[in-house]
């Protein structure tokens, strides 16, 4: 996720994402390999292979703090396609999955579609290498668009006439916020919830998973803090009082904010806390 201010006209430039199966070294355009990338790093620990040696290095820097720090990726992958079954079973047929990240089975549409066959998904993402393997693996199957913007500005993306070409905005839609808000100031992510709150329609729904710092030392939090202040989206923790905020004026569905290991799981608890939960809005 990049911090430039956006600039409507950069949405009209075509850039050259093509790319093939026999290029193994090519590098595509903007990619800075000189620092990790969170979108990597997380491709890396749920055991992906599009990441450079740079996020290798950084997750293995994570590993030292914690541990279990891949169990907590796979874990939080977990929540997201409980979720997403979840949602469709209550018949949302419309998602858009923001910070997509690198494409990982099973994806967004393909768990949605499997209740809901005709389900239609955004996948949103501003990291290069995300984007050209959303277009390459994802936008290819039926009902799925990918689009380049920066999950903080509501109002470009849900105003954007490919995504309002491709869902139905007068219809309920499922907003999926999963482990991205912890690279979002804290102040600033609690803004930009409450604003896609009121741009989407009644009935819609929020699924939010995001690191808690209850129970954790604060020099842990710091040695965090700093290896992921190399890479272009600096991690934030947050205290459960802080998460509860992001569902302020929200319809909490069951089993509520909990852990995402314990959210229609019975999994063991993580080294670190990631709290997750899905709410309704209005």
């Amino acid at each position: 996720m990049t911090t430039q201010p956006h600039d409507p006209q950069a949405d009209s430039i075509e850039v050259d994402w093509s790319w093939t199966d026999s290029d193994e070294d090519w590098i595509p355009p903007e990619i800075d390999t000189s620092r990790p990338s969170a979108a990597r790093m997380y491709d890396y620990a749920i055991g992906g292979k599009d990441n450079y040696e740079v996020d290798r290095r950084a997750v293995h820097e994570v590993g030292q703090i914690l541990p279990d720090f891949q169990a907590c990726a796979h874990a939080n992958r977990g929540f997201l396609v409980r979720a997403v079954e979840a949602l469709a079973t209550l018949g949302v047929d419309q998602f858009i999955d923001l910070g997509s990240g690198i494409p990982t089975s099973p994806n967004v549409h393909e768990v949605a579609q499997k209740a809901q066959p005709s389900a239609k998904v955004v996948y949103v993402d501003n990291d290069p290498i995300v984007m050209t393997y959303n277009r390459a693996l994802r936008e290819p199957q039926p009902g799925v668009l990918s689009l380049d913007h920066d999950m903080r500005r509501p109002h470009a993306i849900l105003d954007d006439p490919r995504l309002r070409a491709h869902l139905d905005l007068d219809r309920p839609v499922a907003l999926l916020l999963v482990a991205v808000l912890h690279f979002v100031r804290r102040e600033m992510a609690v803004k930009v919830v409450e604003q896609y709150a009121r741009l989407l329609p009644a009935g819609s729904y929020i699924a939010i998973s995001v690191v808690c710092s209850d129970g954790m030392q604060p020099a842990l939090v710091e040695r965090l803090e700093q290896v992921y202040e190399a890479s272009a989206t600096p991690f934030v923790a947050r205290t459960g009082a802080q998460v509860e905020q992001l569902f302020d004026g929200k319809q909490l569905i069951e089993p509520g904010l909990t852990d995402v290991t314990r959210w229609r799981s019975d999994q063991g608890p993580l080294p670190i806390r990631i709290l997750g939960g899905v709410a309704r809005i209005g």
